[in-house]
């Protein structure tokens, strides 16, 4: 059996052995639907400069009129040049439609490690106020003591690719998954990588339905509460690997300190 283990990353994948399957469904947010941005609308696209312009690199949630989250992995190389990065907010459409906001800081985990994906998450700021209204709007940021039991049903949405290193979807998706039980977690990914008390695992069965290539820093939804930042995961979509997100609820503490540093 071919194994990979790949970052949720519009423009990259890791593979620890060999590329995946040719007939491996892996790249995308598997078996979800159209969303309507009024449904989910702390939904962000997080772009980059490139020659022609901006282009969707990873997901981001707004949880401030100046702050977001994502995940630490897709932007701890622009924490020097934060002016490279901007948001898209308020709209289905992954190049058309919204008000766009430009980054003024960028600000990763300080214990976030490339090799272990501990601690991917990162705070950034916008250089001014994001404007609210039904299509845009911030999420709740969970406590410490915020009660996750497994099989909640929760949400996760993003622009990722609809083939495997294929284009990124032209419009939003989402798919409802469920918390899945730690200790089973951590068994599944025992011989690929740790899945700490900082990690979430989350996936839907019947049909399999899951985050994938360019939903990463994406909102993981539960109860009114960004739970999840998308991670990592092997493959995607599979029974025996579900999806690895940031357990938000941990970084509580964190978060509000690094918002103080964006107003």
């Amino acid at each position: 059996m071919q194994v990979t283990f790949l970052l949720f990353l519009g423009c990259s994948s890791y593979v620890l052995t060999s590329p995946v399957p040719e007939t491996a469904d892996a790249a995308r947010i598997v078996n979800g639907y159209e969303a309507d941005i009024r449904d989910v609308p702390y939904q962000a696209s997080l772009k980059r400069r490139v020659v022609s312009g901006y282009s969707h690199m990873c997901g981001a949630v707004i949880i401030s009129d100046r702050g977001l989250l994502t995940a630490a992995h897709c932007v701890d190389q622009y924490v020097a040049n934060p002016s490279s990065l901007r948001v898209t907010v308020g709209t289905t459409n992954r190049v058309t439609g919204g008000r766009t906001y430009d980054i003024s800081r960028v600000l990763p985990h300080e214990q976030y490690s490339t090799d272990t994906l501990e601690h991917d998450i990162a705070v950034l700021g916008t250089t001014r106020t994001i404007t609210f209204s039904i299509s845009v709007a911030p999420v709740a940021i969970p406590r410490e003591s915020f009660n996750l039991p497994v099989g909640t049903e929760a949400i996760v949405s993003g622009f990722g690719t609809t083939s495997y290193e294929g284009s990124s979807s032209s419009v939003l998706l989402a798919a409802r998954v469920q918390i899945v039980d730690q200790q089973t977690c951590m068994r599944a990914y025992m011989r690929i990588g740790a899945v700490t008390s900082g990690m979430v695992c989350a996936h839907g069965v019947n049909p399999l339905r899951d985050a994938c290539q360019g939903d990463s820093g994406g909102p993981l939804v539960a109860n009114n509460h960004v739970v999840g930042i998308v991670s990592w995961g092997e493959g995607c979509a599979s029974i025996q690997y579900p999806g690895v997100y940031t357990r938000v609820s941990m970084y509580h503490t964190w978060i509000q300190q690094r918002m103080t540093l964006i107003n």
